[in-house]
């Protein structure tokens, strides 16, 4: 089975030591592909002397055979072209690439051309694949191992910080550098600014990002927070958030400086300032927090039993309210009102504070929006009310 597929792939034309090997990768362990097309060459070239047989003899050029027998020499591999004979030269520009970088870990890629994926199909078209490995696959760990053994930098398939990416169409070495995440928790002090980035506006993204983009020396960045408050509204409570801070040519950076820095402004306020996963995105992105408001409320007459407004209490009907209708399907959603209380400042103008779930409209469940929320503090009181102001005061994480 092994000597005929060998035969196979020899008739082929000269095939290297790594391409007749990766053949038999999954026979054996402990040898490198190009070991196990050494031991087949060998034991062909053996056979060989002993029975001549049909077969491309540039496989045999540099064997010394006993008998007087005539080798061709050998032109480049039909199925890599040489290419394994180029990785140092490829290794050596990552090399010089990475040493460059603030990185500890690597991850090699390769992105194949047509060519050689063709010659492949056609190797496998005449050997089989019951025992063989990808060319991709070879090509990445030996890349690999030249890279470490050329940096000192760990491979690491699952986090790495740098990407080395071998473009075998251009013949070159690329590098992606992947983000570096920091978590943290914020509080808006002030009203006015939106949470992310909004074109002529400053925002909490900008104010947290500002000393981290001019520490790591990164290209953009990108705020993942667990919910939002209104760009008019103060957050109080204390918000998690990961900024994802792309492309950063310095990734180990003092967080406690950091912090230090966002604290000196007025305006907004970080903690628990650490380093993070695109993981932990997810987490926060996907978690359906309650939350607690301040209100401020001015009705248009004096409140008469403040009392019924507690009948707010349970599930309340929401359409889109009819301001995000441009940007928003109109879709009707259930959400309830855990809890309320309030506090009178004179007879027309009221200070809730409301416990809800994640995702009610609060502009909406103080006006009803003409009947699209259902029910309203307006309408429950019937007494036009405008919210004037609101605060985000806690968050349950």
């Amino acid at each position: 089975m092994i000597k005929e597929n060998a035969i196979k792939i020899m008739n082929l034309g000269f095939v290297c030591d790594h391409c007749l090997g990766r053949q038999f990768a999954k026979l054996l362990s402990g040898y490198s592909n190009d070991q196990r097309g050494e031991i087949v060459r060998r034991l062909l070239a053996m056979e060989y002397e002993a029975k001549p047989f049909k077969l491309d003899t540039s496989n045999f050029h540099g064997f010394t055979f006993r008998r007087k027998m005539k080798t061709r020499k050998p032109g480049i591999c039909v199925v890599c072209k040489n290419l394994f004979e180029e990785l140092p030269k490829f290794a050596d520009q990552a090399a010089k690439i990475l040493k460059k970088m603030d990185s500890k870990s690597f991850m090699v890629g390769v992105k194949m051309n047509d060519a050689l994926a063709m010659a492949e199909e056609s190797l496998w078209e005449k050997s089989g694949i019951a025992y063989c490995e990808p060319i991709k696959s070879e090509l990445n760990r030996e890349l690999g191992k030249l890279v470490e053994k050329k940096t000192g930098k760990i491979p690491d398939e699952n986090r790495p910080e740098i990407i080395v990416l071998l473009d075998l169409q251009n013949k070159q070495i690329e590098t992606l550098i992947n983000p570096v995440y920091v978590y943290g928790e914020y509080r808006k002090l002030v009203r006015g600014i939106p949470q992310t980035k909004m074109k002529g506006h400053e925002t909490v993204e900008d104010i947290i990002a500002k000393p981290l983009m001019k520490t790591t020396r990164a290209s953009s960045h990108t705020m993942h927070a667990c919910g939002r408050e209104d760009r008019q509204a103060k957050c109080l409570a204390w918000r998690p958030f990961v900024l994802e801070i792309n492309q950063p040519l310095k990734r180990r950076i003092n967080l406690k400086i950091i912090e230090r820095e966002i604290n000196r402004g007025k305006m907004v306020k970080v903690r628990n300032l650490r380093y993070s996963s695109r993981k932990e995105i997810v987490e926060i992105k996907r978690k359906k927090v309650e939350k607690v408001y301040r209100l401020r409320v001015n009705f248009e007459n004096p409140v008469r039993d403040i009392q019924r407004v507690g009948k707010i209490v349970g599930v309340v009907k929401q359409k889109t309210p009819r301001r995000l209708l441009k940007s928003k399907p109109d879709k009707l959603r259930h959400k309830k009102v855990k809890s309320i209380k309030w506090k009178k400042i004179n007879t027309k103008i009221y200070e809730f504070e409301v416990r809800t779930e994640s995702g009610l409209y609060i502009n909406e469940l103080v006006s009803g929006d003409k009947r699209r929320t259902k029910p309203s503090i307006s309408e429950i009181l019937e007494n036009p009310g405008e919210l004037k102001q609101f605060d985000v005061v806690k968050i349950f994480v």
